[in-house]
């Protein structure tokens, strides 16, 4: 049997803040190192400051290197692709992996033209139409396109016009043992609660709409907010609003999203457009529902489950009818939450999906060494 070459490998992601994209980033590194390889992490964007620094304080915990380039705004682009430029040459890398549309516009420009391969990550079904052309213009740099869903492989042919042998898809994961040590217990008065970024992507005006009608029709209950973004302010005013503002709570960025599904009775995202959200993932190790939309990647998660816990895109009625069925019954809630599980363990395990990832690397470095 051959002997695995070890790699020396850069992850290239737009910013290090938490996030679905910079969470996987972090498990591939920390995967990589357990495997003997040598990643070292480049964010385009600044050190992030606390509480939104967890996933840098992984990585300094395992000692991964960490490269902050440290130009976060559009029109710097100049600054920051000399800077990366000249970190590269300095130490080269045999290969390249990055994550978001920042972040594979810029590793395009530079590390192929310094020969190493690049492959990019597609992880969001991006509506803006002019950074379907940069996108499109960057795949064609790249060794591997990967795609975090066949949602997402399929948006990238027709957005972006990248062959299909250039793509591969390898969806998120999770560790459900990781998941299952920080179970609480469910809370008493039963939780509706929203995990993610305060932005109109994730449907957070449409939850802000639809708050009282949920409320009242499931007196009950009351809903938890965690994540912070572009809509915080305008979430606290709205739920100031409420007849009674004390049934909705506003954590903003939490480190113990985890422990909060535990405690919750169902995951609520009215998302508009998604590749594969983790956070849907994550729900489902924890073992309850989800009422989300119809959007990409969403049918490869739930599979033979979807039907019960989504709404068409874009149907907001729909979707508050579907949150408050689930919500009122707990034969439904206990059944699907029991789906929902088995469904991750056996098709999202984290190390399973990682390991593709590794794979992948070691065959493009060979036949590129060939």
């Amino acid at each position: 049997m051959a002997k695995v070459r070890k790699l020396r490998i850069d992850l290239v992601i737009t910013e290090l803040n938490q996030g679905g994209a910079e969470q996987c980033c972090v498990d591939l590194a920390l995967f990589l190192v357990s495997q003997g390889h040598q990643p070292r992490v480049v964010s385009i964007g600044p050190r992030p400051h606390p509480p939104y620094d967890t996933q840098v304080q992984r990585l300094d915990r395992s000692a991964v290197p960490i490269q902050f380039v440290g130009t976060p705004k559009w029109y710097q682009f100049p600054l920051a692709w000399w800077r990366l430029r000249q970190f590269v040459k300095s130490d080269r890398p045999v290969i390249a992996q990055s994550f978001l549309w920042h972040a594979n516009v810029m590793s395009a420009t530079v590390y192929p033209s310094l020969r190493v391969p690049l492959v990019g990550g597609n992880r969001v079904a991006e509506p803006r139409s002019y950074r379907h052309f940069l996108g499109a213009l960057a795949a064609k740099r790249m060794s591997k396109v990967v795609c975090v869903s066949q949602s997402i492989a399929d948006w990238t042919i027709d957005r972006e016009s990248v062959p299909i042998e250039k793509l591969c898809v390898i969806p998120n994961g999770v560790d459900p043992q990781s998941i299952d040590r920080q179970k609480q217990i469910p809370d008493p008065r039963p939780i509706l609660l929203f995990v993610g970024r305060l932005d109109p992507q994730k449907g957070v005006d449409v939850l802000l709409e639809k708050m009282p009608a949920l409320l009242t029709a499931l007196p009950n209950h009351r809903i938890v907010i965690i994540g912070d973004g572009g809509m915080r302010a305008a979430v606290a005013s709205q739920v100031q609003k409420l007849q009674d503002p004390s049934r909705v709570e506003i954590l903003g960025q939490r480190e113990d999203a985890i422990a909060w599904m535990h405690r919750s009775q169902i995951l609520l995202l009215p998302t508009r457009y998604e590749g594969m959200p983790n956070v849907i993932l994550e729900a489902m190790a924890c073992g309850i529902p989800v009422a989300t939309m119809n959007v990409e990647g969403i049918a490869e998660v739930l599979g033979p489950n979807l039907m019960e816990q989504t709404a068409r895109k874009d149907h907001w009625d729909e979707w508050c009818q579907l949150a408050v069925q689930i919500a009122s019954s707990p034969e439904r809630i206990l059944r699907l939450g029991r789906l929902n599980r088995i469904r991750v363990e056996t098709s999202f395990q984290l190390h399973a999906q990682l390991k593709k990832y590794e794979d992948l690397y070691i065959a493009l470095t060979q036949n590129s060494s060939a």
